[in-house]
């Protein structure tokens, strides 16, 4: 059976831990962090979300476009021409996106920051590197964010949050319990070091074994435990990441 049949048979439309495109998961898997909402459009005020990839930066700016819309402008790493594509224009009462804007060539973004700034915008951006000096000479108000890896019990309000997410409207009639074990999650924490990002690597291998029709010696071993869960994880040859099931 394909896993995509195997995913609705359990009551999903699809395994929620893949890889999703750039600006393309959905905000109603978003988990709060405590990040305070970016200040009203035309405040003239530059809000960087900062951290390494797979933190959340995405996912926490289509959170607050989601209730505050307006243009958003990607950076991706390839091809490099792309980067000089020209960002979008200042827009009155709108609030304006940008992510990955340090990949943005710094001649384009100091024009940008500067034409954007004396339209007295609201930008939002997510960043690799702290763009604080360029945007205050730019003429902005900076607030910053930097984004933190995650602790167990938010790592397991995501799992919850984006298996809920998939669930169909009228799910297939299945039993299967989908929710990961405390065990599970605790080990999805320690392979991962709280990165969300590398967590759904862990979290897609983990949800396509509970579905599947057929549990193999490499993907799992030890004994069921009472819940008829197994023991312990074992990913591309990795037998045991560390913690006590």
């Amino acid at each position: 059976m394909p896993f995509s049949d195997r995913y609705r048979s359990a009551g999903l439309s699809h395994n929620p831990f893949a890889a999703p495109q750039a600006g393309d998961r959905p905000v109603t898997a978003f988990v709060d962090r405590g990040l305070p909402a970016p200040p009203p459009p035309g405040s003239a005020t530059l809000v960087q979300v900062i951290g390494e990839s797979g933190l959340g930066k995405s996912s926490q700016l289509a959170h607050w476009r989601d209730r505050s819309p307006g243009p958003y402008h990607y950076i991706a790493r390839r091809p490099y021409r792309e980067r000089w594509t020209a960002p979008p224009k200042p827009v009155d009462g709108v609030t304006i996106y940008g992510d990955e804007i340090d990949r943005m060539p710094r001649p384009l973004r100091r024009r940008w920051f500067r034409e954007l700034a004396q339209a007295a915008s609201t930008l939002v951006i997510g960043t690799h590197v702290d763009l604080r000096a360029i945007g205050e000479a730019s003429g902005f108000s900076v607030i910053t964010h930097e984004l933190q890896p995650v602790d167990r019990e938010t790592l397991r309000a995501i799992i919850d949050r984006r298996l809920d997410a998939a669930k169909l409207a009228s799910p297939a009639a299945t039993e299967l319990d989908l929710r990961f074990s405390d065990a599970d999650v605790e080990r999805v924490l320690a392979a991962s070091n709280g990165v969300p990002g590398e967590a759904d690597v862990w979290c897609h291998q983990i949800l396509a074994d509970i579905v599947s029709d057929e549990v193999s010696v490499k993907t799992r071993t030890e004994p069921l435990r009472e819940d008829g869960r197994r023991a312990k994880l074992v990913v591309d040859g990795v037998a045991d990441l560390g913690v006590e099931p």
